[in-house]
Formats: C-alpha cells, structure tokens, sequence
C-alpha cells in the first residue's frame, strides 16, 4: 500500500510515519517504480507506537519493547506510576488556577516564583517528525539564478551571433517580451534535465537546495518537466506583470511570489510539487544563519549576479566591435563597418541611409514621415571621400558644406544638426584596429570638446577636423537654428590618413 493509504489507516501525519521509519521501527519495501510499498505489519507497529507513544511513552523505551529488552507489563507498570505522577502536577496546576482567581492575581503584579516550580508539561506526538524545512526566500533567489544564467546565455548567445544591442532591446517591450520567453524556453530545458539527472539546478545548488521524491529518489524526466513546466509558468507570468510597468499588475505579480513565499512558511504544499522533498540542512530550530559557512552561499549569490552581468557587458562590447579591425582596411570593408555600427547603435529598422562605396547615402525604404517642425534644412547632406592605394584604404574624409545666398526670411527658419555621430561611427569604423574603444573614445571626447575642431597625430593616423558656423545659433551641442535676417555658412570636414 503507498503512504496515502497508510496515512488513512493509522491516522498518523506522513512526517510522522517517514520520521518512524528513520528510527528504525520497521523498513518498508520498495517495488519495481522504486516507490515504497508499506506492509500490514508496517501499519500494526504503526499502530503500537502510536498508542505507546499517547501513553507517555520515550522512543528508546518503544524501541527496547520492540527488541524484548523490556516486558510490556512491567513498562505498562512504570506507565502508571508516571501517569499518577502527571495526574497530581495537573491536579496542582488545577489548584493553583483556583487559588490565584481567589487572590485576585494581575499580571504587573503576579509572582511567578511562588507558581513556577509547580507545572510541567509535555507535548509528545508533535516531536516526533524530521524538522520542517523552511527556506522561501532561499527558493526564490535560487529561481532567480536559474533564470537569470538562462537569460545570460541566451543574450550573450545572440550578442555574438546576431550582434543585438542589448541597451536598445530593453527598450522596446516587444522585444524584451521575447527575449525574456526564449529564456523562460531554455530555463525549461535546462531545469528538466538537470533535475532528472542530478536532483537540483545551479541555483538550488548555490543555495544547498535539493529536489527528491518523497522515497529520496530523483525524479524521472517526466516528473522534472512537469515541475517544471508548472513552475517557470507561474515564475514567468509574475515576472512578466511585475516588468509590465503598469501599477496594479505589477503589484499583482509581487503578489504571486509573496504568496508562494507565504505557503512554503507555512509549510503549504504548493501545486507543483506533490510527492516531492525539498531538502536542506536548516531548519526552524536552527537557522540559515547559524551555520557561518552559509554566509559563503550569499557571496556565491553576489558573485553570479557580478558574473552574469559582466558576461553580458562583455558581450556588448564585443558585439559593438565593427567586424573588420585590421589596422588596413579597403574601401569596401570601411562602408560596411560603418553600415554595421549604425545599425548597432540605432536599430536596423531605425536607420534611414545606408553608406555606399560611392561615398554618398542610399534611402532606405521607411514606413514613416519624416516631419520638420521648423522647415526643412537647405543645407545638403553630408558625403565621404575615399582615398585608396591598392586594396589599402589611406585616407577617409567626410564632408558637409553650405553656403546661403543672402539674409534669411523669417518664415524660412530652420534646424539643423551637426553631425557627431556620423564622425564618431566614422572613427569606429577606421580607426579601431588601431586605438582599439578606448583610443576612440578618448580621441572623439577631445573633438566635441574643441567644438569639432582638432587636430593631432598619433600611433601612424593623422586626425584633422573643422567646424565653422555662422549665421546660427545654437541649441544645445549638437542642433543649429537659423538666424533671420542673416545669411548661413555651415561648414564640417573630418578627415583620418594613414601616415606610416
């Protein structure tokens, strides 16, 4: 019979009929499913104990019955002479409860000391069980580590084959939905097998959690992936309304997880895991804290959080590298540096011109209507300038120049922006394989803070760049308003030259 049915029979907890058997009281057999298969017999010395155990009885003194070290008369004999004893102290309590009603006892002035040594009691049945594990906060941060290594894998998956900018998907909400479902996927997989085979999960593991069958066998892969799937639908659901950034469905899903969190203190089986032990070595009776080897597991709980997000750090800036960074480039290999690094930065869906060998920029079919609030700008797009010897790329210049024809009209206003980001991509794109992100960076950051103009030679690369405006006004670092009543002069040149 399984221990359901025990359970119904003797009328005893399963903690208590497990807790029995771990004390050597009988050994169930176990059957082909590897399951326990309990015996009548197991249920009559169920029974025995359970009575002696009502009686007053000590474990050790069940056992040497059991054994024949002891007659049950002469036990049953020394029972009495217990319980005579217990029925006086009750009898003494009664008396006392009386007495300190007469005396009309209040609590600020009660002497306990004349009372104390006069009551005893003792709570047998509830004693006699494995010590309940309670870890809920331990079982979340270990979920949140097995989602978030997922997550970690599957950005840094796509950073290095589809070169994603995980800044500009966490972003877009469509996309973050989906980046977060292919995780929640591969958590299912990963979970499944690795409860299957080794009984926890990397999280579980940090935290010193086990998953078992209630016999301390591990689950097959048809329980795991049923736990699991239970499991991560509810985990992702309140995380999907929690990063919902709408109020109350992000309070509903903090909700959820307080709620589970609350049914494991309470030692509430939750609906995914029937028949199954969570196993661990604190207890209510001696914390996670008390064992200083445990402070270990919250360092290791940092130190994935640091990994996960350096991983997908490094990720980023591997895949922000152009993907030609030889210190010589062709033409053709500049033109599509350039092209991929827009489209890092901005989204392929985002940028309007494509560079072409020519020089110039193509339109991209677009979807939208690009509206100028303040008129269109008469000054004509900007255009590359390629110098190449051979298949070597020597020199790159970009250039854009306006020259008005007289004093503006008011009603022909208009802005106009000064183009940073083509020269910074620009630099990326021909300057990497040298100066490496960080010369880049330092070299960009010494241009915009002369305004665009500067000039300087360094590691074989001349650097020149020019910025003359006038007729303008400015509007912040990068936006020109045209004056009225003044005629316009907009003038960029940025060119790099190999000199070795």
């Amino acid at each position: 019979m399984t221990i359901k049915d025990v359970e119904l029979q003797t009328g005893l907890a399963r903690a208590n009929i497990r807790y029995y058997e771990d004390q050597g009281f009988f050994s169930a057999a176990r059957g082909e499913n590897g399951y326990r298969n309990y015996s009548d017999e197991n249920v009559d010395i169920l029974l025995r104990v359970k009575l002696l155990r009502q009686l007053g009885f000590s474990l050790e003194e069940i056992h040497a019955l059991q054994k024949g070290e002891q007659s049950l008369d002469r036990a049953l004999a020394e029972r009495e002479s217990g319980l005579e004893a217990e029925r006086r102290a009750l009898d003494q309590a009664l008396e006392l409860c009386r007495a300190m009603r007469q005396e009309g006892a209040d609590f600020y002035t009660l002497d306990a000391r004349r009372y104390l040594n006069r009551l005893a009691q003792e709570r047998v049945l509830e004693q006699d069980r494995d010590p309940v594990c309670i870890f809920p906060w331990r079982r979340l941060f270990a979920r949140e580590i097995d989602s978030l290594l997922c997550l970690t894998a599957l950005v840094v998956l796509l950073q290095l084959s589809a070169r994603i900018n995980l800044i500009r998907v966490s972003e877009d909400a469509g996309s973050l939905f989906l980046l977060h479902l292919g995780a929640m996927v591969l958590l299912l997989g990963m979970e499944t097998l690795s409860l299957a085979l080794t009984g926890t999960t990397p999280g579980k593991l940090l935290f010193g959690l086990k998953i078992l069958r209630e016999d301390g066998s591990k689950l097959d892969f048809a329980e795991a992936g049923q736990r699991t799937v239970y499991v991560v639908l509810f985990y992702g659901f309140a995380q999907t309304l929690i990063g919902s950034r709408i109020p109350l469905l992000s309070i509903a899903g903090i909700g959820m997880l307080v709620w589970a969190c609350w049914q494991v203190y309470h030692e509430k089986t939750l609906f995914w895991e029937a028949d199954q032990l969570y196993l661990d070595g604190s207890t209510k009776e001696r914390a996670f804290w008390n064992n200083r080897w445990n402070y270990l597991r919250v360092a290791g709980y940092l130190a994935a959080w640091a990994l996960c997000l350096g991983l997908m750090a490094g990720g980023s800036y591997l895949a922000a590298r152009p993907p030609h960074r030889g210190a010589s480039l062709t033409a053709e290999e500049f033109v599509d540096n350039y092209n991929q690094c827009m489209a890092f930065a901005y989204g392929e869906e985002h940028v309007p011109r494509r560079l072409t060998l020519a020089g110039t920029f193509e339109e991209e079919p677009s979807q939208g209507v690009v509206i100028y609030m303040w008129g269109e700008p008469p000054v004509p797009e900007g255009y590359f300038i390629f110098d190449q010897e051979g298949d070597r790329l020597r020199k790159v210049v970009f250039t854009r120049t306006y020259e008005g024809g007289g004093p503006l009209e008011g009603e022909k206003t208009y802005s106009v922006g000064i183009p940073y980001d083509e020269i910074y991509v620009a630099m990326r794109s021909f300057l990497w394989g040298r100066l490496g992100d960080q010369g880049v960076r330092a070299l960009y950051e010494a241009l915009t803070e002369g305004e665009g103009n500067y000039h300087a030679s360094l590691k074989g690369v001349q650097v020149d760049s020019a910025m003359r405006f006038s007729g303008y006004s400015f509007f912040g670092e990068r936006v020109l308003f045209a004056q009225e009543g003044e005629t316009q002069s907009y003038f960029v040149e940025f060119a790099m030259e190999w000199t070795e």
